[in-house]
């Protein structure tokens, strides 16, 4: 049978088939496998990529954009997907670009056909409520055990039913779901299933009388007949079934008769536990398209658009395309106040080298992240945060954004930049992305500006898409007017009639990065600073004077 993968074109399994069965036969049995489960779906292998993550996943919050973003609601109940899973699967875009189509063409049919988005995640819940019974602990008791067991099968048999009868007008990958649901259903294994747990539901009828009183009250009950499922392939008569404990009683057996059924139940069950590993998969897969379908809803609901970009070809020399992206938004920003302000970016061509200034808090850091996140979430075939856009397909993407330090580095920060422009120097392709957050900001500008001039000379002809902000505005419009190479580009944070920012960007360079504004605004100014020297004057207290043996140094001479 074809894997149920939701993921690429060719089907597979990338999960850890041997640990996840072995944790679907252990919670079946105990209610005790969680974990192993959870690990092994987090740590699933995803097909080829290019991308190498270490080169950006910092910079960009992957795991604070899966928990803003993916956000799975259905019915009004919100489901916590699994965001390791969701997060691996980010930072590893596909290499082949026609996986990138594969996943593209289900999340269109999903949104040009919402009864088939209801299917999928009716199909969602019953996986998940599978999913969650096997992590569940079971009771202690030998009844509770049985009956837990009991409610993983029938979990099974809904999960089996719904697949093999929903998705018939699906044309996109979706329809695995349901021919696996049907191969399983044809199977032998499955009429044991279904016999066992309509026998089990139905073991017999009894038929009672109760007498009730004037006042609401019982005053008599009995026993009128019983009919036990003699059609059922599982029954055994009193008769046979007394003697065949008398039988395994003689041959040194002690069975009572909810042992014997559990080894029943296992003998059903333990043909799919190779079978739930698939379907856990799928269950992951699911909530890719969920996330992105959520990611959608929670985008309208806050006034902006999103969209599946155009993806044109690398670019190559002497052969590109224009770049468009129109109401781009940064979704990192989802959690703060408002709705994130959106821009619109347009460069002539895709590998063009585009410098960015602008004032402090005037955007250009979520910028570069916005464009960051758009790209990763294109090439994995998902909506991205923007109206409209038109991109060029990247075999790889650096950012650097942060400065942070740590204790173990042993360069300082331009020391630390400098070697990871080496670096990039070293795994760099044409048609690769670039983000560059105030290149060589650490130290004086004529330095600096010396570095960035190489910098820009040198990756012009490995032909890269490059964005990079600075404050050196001199040194951009001396670029400007003296262009070191010919693809250079220039946006600057457009403002308002009050020198405000308003988080979009216009062509051309900056006149000033409003450094004495961005101050007065964040209240660092000098009369303000002074009023505070003031006060903190007038609260002045005395010290508390010192221990004599403190005073004279005496506690340290000891």
């Amino acid at each position: 049978m074809t894997p149920p993968d939701l993921l690429y074109p060719e089907a597979s399994c990338r999960l850890d088939a041997n640990l996840v069965a072995q944790g679907v036969a252990f919670a079946y049995a105990a209610g005790e496998g969680g974990a192993i489960l959870e690990n092994a779906l987090s740590g699933a292998k995803l097909g080829e990529s290019s991308f190498d993550a270490s080169h950006f996943a910092t910079d960009l919050f992957i795991d604070e954009l899966v928990r803003a973003c993916f956000i799975v609601k259905i019915d009004g109940r919100t489901f916590t997907p699994n965001r390791a899973y969701l997060a691996n699967l980010l930072v590893q875009p596909p290499k082949d670009p026609a996986a990138c189509g594969f996943r593209r063409e289900i999340l269109r049919e999903l949104c040009d056909k919402p009864a088939l988005r209801s299917e999928l995640e009716k199909a969602y819940v019953e996986l998940r409520e599978l999913r969650d019974l096997l992590a569940q602990s079971a009771a202690v008791t030998v009844p509770e055990q049985h009956q837990h067991r009991v409610n993983v099968m029938r979990c099974l048999k809904n999960v089996i039913v719904g697949l093999s009868t929903r998705f018939r007008e699906c044309q996109s990958g979706l329809v695995r779901l349901r021919q696996y649901g049907q191969a399983l259903r044809e199977r032998p294994g499955f009429a044991a299933l279904d016999d066992l747990l309509r026998y089990e539901d139905g073991l017999s009828e009894v038929d009672v009388q109760v007498r009730v009183g004037a006042d609401g009250s019982v005053r008599s009950f009995s026993l009128q007949a019983i009919r036990e499922a003699t059609e059922s392939r599982f029954h055994q008569g009193p008769v046979t079934r007394f003697w065949s404990r008398i039988v395994l009683f003689f041959r040194g057996y002690r069975f009572s008769e909810f042992e014997v059924l559990a080894r029943l139940l296992d003998s059903v069950f333990a043909p799919f536990e190779d079978d739930i590993v698939l379907l856990l998969q799928a269950m992951s897969d699911i909530e890719v398209y969920l996330g992105s379908l959520g990611f959608h809803d929670f985008a309208l609901g806050r006034g902006l658009a999103i969209c599946l970009p155009e993806i044109v070809p690398p670019p190559r020399e002497g052969k590109t395309s224009p770049r468009s992206i129109f109401g781009l938004f940064n979704p990192l920003l989802f959690g703060e106040r408002g709705a994130p302000k959106t821009c619109d970016i347009e460069s002539r061509q895709h590998d063009a080298i585009v410098i960015v200034t602008g004032p402090n808090s005037g955007g250009k850091t979520r910028l570069l992240q916005a464009l960051a996140v758009t790209q990763l979430l294109a090439q994995n075939g998902l909506f991205v945060p923007a109206r409209s856009a038109k991109l060029a397909w990247t075999q790889g993407l650096f950012v650097s954004l942060s400065h942070e330090l740590s204790a173990g580095q042993r360069e300082g920060r331009l020391g630390t930049e400098l070697l990871r422009i080496r670096a990039l120097f070293d795994e760099l392709r044409p048609g690769d992305i670039v983000l560059f957050d105030e290149l060589c900001s650490g130290t004086n500008p004529s330095e600096a500006e010396a570095i960035i001039r190489l910098v820009l000379e040198l990756l012009s002809e490995l032909n890269p898409q490059v964005f990079m902000t600075t404050h050196f505005l001199d040194f951009a419009s001396g670029l400007a007017e003296n262009p070191v190479v010919d693809r250079l580009e220039f946006l600057q944070a457009a403002l308002d009639e009050r020198n405000r920012p308003t988080y979009a960007f216009v062509q051309g360079v900056a006149k000033s990065a409003l450094a004495a504004e961005t101050a007065a605004r964040l209240g660092v100014t000098l009369e303000e600073l002074a009023a505070i020297v003031a006060r903190r004057k007038t609260e002045r207290r005395p010290a508390a004077a010192l221990p004599d043996d403190l005073a004279h140094g005496a506690a340290f001479q000891r």
